[in-house]
């Protein structure tokens, strides 16, 4: 991609940044906020991604554990998420791969000191994903964040930090 549509791209990745908390805001008493930020920030107005399973690493219990699953295979006609939450909620409950994330519980990365690039590699193969990468970020607790995904063969995928930058939304959200 031109690095004048890549800027372009970027700013309109920030600009939807901004915008995501008061979207947050019209859910804030549901139990799957997560579900919908992640869902979000996978589409094509964010970072792009095809699959996406988040976990919460949590070193004072030994415990990572995988909070929420997407797969855009899965989610088709979701329409706005938004406006009309309880099918997105219907078709997340019913999501093999959201399922399969939410299951997983292992010892934690940090508290072991296990290499991110191996605990990476050992996901996607259990979730099945080829061309995939992995995130990192701090939280709130002495807790991490931590995403493994496949993205779309696109080249306008956004810059590592801006990623981050929006998936540390994520840690304002309540875990069930």
């Amino acid at each position: 991609m031109k690095p004048e549509m890549m800027v372009h791209r970027h700013a309109h990745i920030v600009d939807n940044l901004r915008r995501l908390p008061r979207k947050m805001l019209q859910i804030h008493g549901l139990d799957n906020a997560t579900e919908f930020v992640l869902h979000e920030l996978c589409s094509k107005d964010y970072f792009n991604l095809s699959k996406a399973a988040y976990f919460i690493d949590n070193p004072d219990f030994n415990c990572l554990k995988g909070v929420v699953g997407v797969s855009g295979d899965e989610l088709k006609n979701t329409g706005n998420i938004w406006e009309n939450p309880a099918v997105f909620t219907e078709q997340m409950i019913a999501s093999p791969f959201n399922q399969k994330v939410r299951s997983f519980t292992y010892e934690s990365a940090k508290k072991r000191d296990h290499s991110p690039d191996v605990l990476a590699q050992t996901i996607a193969q259990e979730l099945g994903l080829n061309d995939y990468g992995y995130y990192s970020w701090n939280m709130k607790h002495d807790n991490h964040g931590f995403l493994v995904c496949e993205k779309n063969k696109t080249e306008d995928h956004p810059q590592e930090d801006i990623i981050v930058d929006g998936l540390c939304l994520l840690s304002f959200c309540p875990v069930h």
